[in-house]
């Protein structure tokens, strides 16, 4: 074993996969900004194919792409002409894949760092919750956090994600009672339709400190809208998940399964099969991971032993 430690590999090792938010988050920024400032220039020099309440160029262009960018459709700007009819229809489709590459780039790394800042501050009562431990009683840390997996619990991310819709809805309804002079129902009503892009088109923005509003808050809301229903289903299927592992957990084994198990057909189960078939019916792997696995087994298993040796390992560096 001593020798084994002193060996090192000839060939390079494979690194591990890393998080690309960072730099998602940079390709975001730089073809959004790309992507903007191409809709404003086409719609700057086409202000007059384009109906509706004119305020300032620069503002209703930048409005008009961030309203058809998110799908939201108030109307109150429309294309009446061929070429621009066919720009919106270009300029919404490129929109999606910008809106997917928000979603889980930016949007994400936003929430994950509430999540650090949280599992920070509960970090640092570690030796009172070291304590409770001993204690076997349960913390409103172990409601937050999932300590065995070091992440923040699914219902705490859909709390602070339903926290920001309702931030957000809250923040464009001050703005539209005060700044477009709506009242109090009308406001509210509005910021939830264009927070959720349904967009009736009955209400919309008139001015121009309500569009410049407009164009950052309805990105940032309507991608939060759209993160929190995603934190929703994830804790369904969560709590799906914890269902079927606790019932394959809690039910006997029959002799069905000992024949499911029994991979080697040697009348019996081995405790690497019983881990690999509960594995399988909880739903953690299946056949073609253990297929993958297998083959590559094999290939260091150049004799065909079972195992894996010293010496094979050696054959393989060389």
């Amino acid at each position: 074993m001593a020798v084994m430690r002193d060996l090192k590999p000839k060939t390079t090792q494979i690194p591990k996969p890393q998080s690309e938010s960072s730099s998602i988050i940079r390709q975001a920024v730089f073809l959004l900004l790309i992507y903007l400032s191409l809709g404003v220039v086409i719609y700057s020099f086409n202000r007059d194919k384009f109906s509706g309440i004119e305020t300032h160029p620069v503002v209703d262009a930048l409005y008009f792409c961030i309203v058809t960018m998110c799908t939201i459709g108030y109307g109150d700007i429309a294309p009446t002409t061929t070429f621009t009819k066919i720009f919106a229809c270009v300029f919404v489709l490129f929109g999606f894949g910008f809106i997917d590459i928000l979603l889980s780039g930016v949007v994400n790394f936003v929430l994950d760092l509430q999540e650090n800042m949280i599992l920070t501050g509960i970090q640092m009562g570690q030796a009172q919750a070291q304590a409770q431990a001993h204690s076997h009683r349960f913390s409103a840390r172990d409601y937050i956090v999932d300590v065995a997996k070091g992440r923040m619990r699914i219902r705490l991310k859909v709390g602070l994600a339903l926290g920001v819709v309702v931030l957000s809805i809250g923040m464009g309804a001050l703005v539209l009672c005060f700044v477009e002079n709506l009242n109090w129902i009308d406001s509210i009503y509005l910021s939830v339709m264009s927070v959720t892009t349904v967009g009736y088109g009955d209400r919309a923005f008139k001015t121009v400190q309500g569009r410049l509003f407009a164009a950052v808050w309805l990105l940032f809301s309507t991608l939060a809208v759209a993160r929190a229903f995603m934190y929703l289903a994830e804790a369904r299927v969560d709590k799906r998940h914890r269902r079927i592992i606790k019932w394959v957990l809690d039910r006997d084994i029959t002799v069905q399964d000992l024949l499911a198990a029994n991979i080697n057909d040697h009348g019996f189960i081995s405790k690497s099969e019983y881990v690999i078939h509960k594995l399988k019916e909880m739903g953690k792997i299946g056949e073609k991971d253990i297929l993958q696995i297998c083959n590559q087994f094999s290939k260091l298993d150049q004799n065909h032993s079972g195992k894996i040796t010293l010496p094979d390992l050696m054959e393989n560096r060389l």
